[in-house]
């Protein structure tokens, strides 16, 4: 079994996704409504993302935008990223943040070296968080 996060925006899907590639790194692949057999279905849609995939290694994020009167904020949830090193965590935290809202600041917790929690600019909640381990 593998389990995917997908992440739903408004109209916003392909920034959103190039933002998170040049934090996280990854291949990114984005289909347009405009590309799909939809395309005279939906025009007003033509350059929004009816399918987008953030590649990793051994991770990806798949993502699209809703059509108009569809969307719903994300809330409930967050996508968790644990990272190797407290220094890698503190990269993706520090990446994710800009032009977001921090939640709880980065730091070391009794469990991790290094946690934190931050919605980004595009309202996307994130959870930081390391591997007790090496610093």
């Amino acid at each position: 079994m593998k389990v995917i996060s997908y992440l739903n925006f408004d109209g916003n899907c392909c920034p959103a996704m190039e933002f998170y590639q040049s934090v996280l790194g990854g291949e990114l692949i984005v289909v347009p409504y405009g590309d799909t057999p939809m395309a005279g279905d939906m025009p007003d849609m033509a350059d929004k993302m009816a399918h987008a995939c953030l590649v990793g290694d051994g991770w990806n994020i798949m993502a699209s935008d809703c059509p108009p009167g569809n969307f719903e904020a994300m809330k409930g949830m967050n996508i968790s990223i644990h990272a190797p090193t407290a220094a890698k965590a503190r990269e993706y935290f520090d990446g994710l943040a800009v032009g977001g809202t921090v939640i709880m600041p980065f730091e070391e917790t009794f469990w991790s070296k290094g946690f934190g929690l931050v919605n980004d600019k595009f309202g996307t909640p994130w959870m930081i968080n390391t591997d007790m381990g090496p610093a």
